[in-house]
């Protein structure tokens, strides 16, 4: 356990307390950043892993599958804890937008390099580019539906939000170049130095991603509905994950594939939930609590989980 805190969560710890510390510092703006890296760094970072990923084998596929295995378990969960627990309305939508959507970016990808190296990163990418569609669909269907009216407000934002992501369009554009024979490691001319123009933008992505999510915990927050916080914080750092292994075992998952799926599955909340919280009123104080609270456990959670899987 503690090497596991040393050699993966120390390094990726180090760069957040940088980005939490000039946050506490400065008066950064936090919409900018996270607009350089949807719009820019997350892109790339996307686009050069699927044109030099190995996809022969079947880990991508069942990592796509998995990730939306994991998204159903915990829907499925919260349902089941809501029904238990009396939850109603705006409750169970928070709750669905804590545990379903896991920091699987900023936190998950570093996370997935430092643990299990570039074969890691390369399928931490694929479980990454799902979550980030569900996150843009799904997820805005989940907080819409916890909105008064939010019906026709909900198609309308997802419609939109797909057609904007530009994740979406640098997946079509490795797989166009892919099908077309280029090969990083041999080409040569204006279209190799293009790509690796893209790859050195691809380079700055973890770091800055770790920098976000410390300037994000910086901003700061009121707990607000501890009970609340708790139980959305063990289901996911601490449900989530042994569900997922379980999953995991089904779809004849092992080695790193496993290690990754089940890692992934115990990331602290995503961040831009946040976002959709806000933008639908669905309790965003709750929301944010968990966001900042399941962060800093993961600390501890992940320690142990990784020192099961890895």
């Amino acid at each position: 356990m503690v090497t596991v805190l040393i050699e993966v969560l120390l390094p990726i710890a180090v760069v957040a307390s940088a980005g939490f510390a000039l946050r506490r510092a400065f008066p950064l703006d936090l919409m900018t950043l996270n607009r350089l890296m949807i719009y820019g760094l997350s892109p790339a970072l996307i686009f050069v892993t699927l044109v030099r990923a190995d996809l022969s084998g079947p880990d991508a596929g069942r990592m796509l599958f998995f990730a939306l295995g994991v998204l159903g378990l915990m829907a499925l969960t919260v349902w089941i804890s809501a029904l238990g627990l009396g939850l109603r309305g705006k409750d169970v939508t928070a709750l669905l937008l804590t545990s379903m959507f896991m920091n699987s970016g900023n936190y998950g990808l570093p996370a997935s390099r430092f643990a299990f190296g570039e074969t890691g990163f390369t399928l931490g990418v694929f479980y990454f580019i799902m979550q980030s569609i569900m996150a843009q669909t799904l997820g805005v269907g989940v907080a819409a539906a916890g909105a008064a009216g939010g019906g026709r407000q909900a198609w309308q934002s997802i419609v939109k939000r797909l057609i904007s992501m530009p994740q979406i369009y640098a997946v079509i554009g490795a797989l166009a170049l892919r099908s077309m024979g280029f090969q990083p490691a041999t080409a040569t001319g204006l279209v190799r130095s293009l790509f690796e123009g893209v790859a050195l933008l691809s380079e700055a992505a973890l770091p800055v991603m770790l920098l976000i999510l410390g300037v994000q915990l910086g901003a700061g927050a009121p707990l607000v509905q501890p009970g609340m916080v708790a139980m959305a914080t063990t289901i996911r750092l601490v449900v989530s994950p042994i569900l997922a292994f379980g999953l995991a075992r089904l779809l004849g998952m092992e080695g790193v594939a496993l290690g990754v799926g089940v890692m992934m599955a115990g990331m602290p909340t995503a961040v831009n939930t946040t976002i959709l919280a806000i933008e639908f009123d669905t309790r965003p104080q709750l929301v944010v609590s968990t966001v900042v609270v399941s962060s800093f456990a993961s600390l501890i959670t992940l320690s142990i989980l990784l020192s099961l899987v890895r």
